[in-house]
């Protein structure tokens, strides 16, 4: 699997586990979830846009 079709999973199973997580959100928020994917969508999603959370383990 290349760099970026495992970017590109990642992408999909974060926004799949939002969606489902979104689901508890009201209508408006749920909305502007919707846009914010939809946006994604047709503009394409760069790298600098993902965001990477670093866990540190004490």
């Amino acid at each position: 699997m290349s760099h970026s079709q495992d970017i590109e999973e990642l992408i999909a199973d974060s926004m799949t586990g939002l969606m489902i997580r979104a689901e508890r959100l009201n209508a408006f928020d749920q909305l502007a979830i919707s846009e914010e994917f939809r946006e994604w969508l047709n503009e394409g999603v760069r790298l600098e846009d993902v965001l990477k959370i670093v866990v540190v383990n004490k």
